[in-house]
């Protein structure tokens, strides 16, 4: 087990940054609730204030994510975000008052055990050094992903395919991967690598957004959320390993597999199975 000062706090940082992220996520839910029903709180003003303030958290995400990433390999920072799905449940929970369901429940659990399973078992340095980067493997593995999800969508938008919203979900995490590799790799110690990243950065966090929004007007969030949030998660790990030398032993593959089930469970399965529980 590698747990030097520097990983531990980066687990610390990607810990608050996902925490940021989904608050901020539910904070900006709070308030169009608000602008839905007026009676409910005081005034436009102070919802547009609350809707700024989740949109300040979920923006400094980003920048706190990638600090956590000079620090701390991508199989320790990426899986954090299943945390960051439990914190809006609870936001939701108590502030908006939704329910959780059994399934929910067991999903927390599910994606705690996973968490603890794969930062326990870290066996990666907090440093990336030159030559841990396979450049031509990344790029290759980055183009051959890439063209197959963009066939498959337009294969999928051609004939109308109630998928397209999985698709679209996959995509949006793909990019969302890409983000979190670029941002480890701006801690090589080189120049002009870091540059080039920190511009691949900035342009896939922007395809992410916009695919993201794209999503949800093809389809409902507990279909979009799981399928991006999984496929980011596994995708930035698998990356990791092929191209920035990385290991993966099998207690955290296990515990990804747990992260995965659970994120399922607790933003699509679990939430349907309790829709439909309620209007039996």
């Amino acid at each position: 087990m590698a747990y030097s000062v520097e990983i531990t706090l980066g687990l610390l940082l990607g810990i608050f940054a996902y925490i940021a992220l989904y608050l901020g996520k539910g904070i900006q839910k709070f308030a169009i609730e608000g602008y839905r029903n007026r009676s409910k709180y005081v005034g436009k003003g102070k919802n547009t204030g609350i809707w700024i303030l989740g949109t300040i958290l979920t923006s400094i995400y980003m920048f706190i994510q990638w600090i956590a990433l000079l620090f701390a390999p991508i199989n320790i920072i990426a899986p954090i975000e299943g945390l960051g799905l439990i914190i809006l449940v609870l936001f939701s929970y108590y502030v908006l008052k939704e329910p959780i369901s059994k399934y929910q429940i067991f999903a927390i659990v599910l994606i705690i055990s996973g968490t603890i399973l794969i930062t326990l078992y870290n066996e990666n340095p907090s440093s990336v050094p030159f030559n841990a980067l396979n450049f031509e493997i990344l790029v290759l593995f980055s183009l051959i992903l890439i063209t197959i999800e963009l066939v498959i969508f337009s294969f999928s938008r051609y004939y109308d395919m109630k998928a397209i919203g999985y698709i679209l979900g996959l995509i949006a995490g793909t990019f969302m991967a890409f983000q979190t590799v670029s941002k480890r790799i701006t801690a090589i110690p080189n120049s002009l690598l870091s540059i080039t990243f920190v511009i691949i950065t900035l342009i896939m966090a922007l395809l992410t957004l916009i695919i993201t929004q794209y999503a949800f007007t093809k389809a409902n969030a507990n279909i979009v959320v799981p399928c991006s949030t999984s496929s980011s998660i596994i995708l930035a790990i698998f990356i990791g390993v092929i191209s920035l030398s990385e290991q993966l032993l099998v207690y955290q593959i296990i515990g990804v597999v747990f992260l995965v089930i659970g994120i399922i469970l607790l933003t699509g399965i679990g939430s349907d199975l309790d829709i439909k529980r309620i209007k039996e």
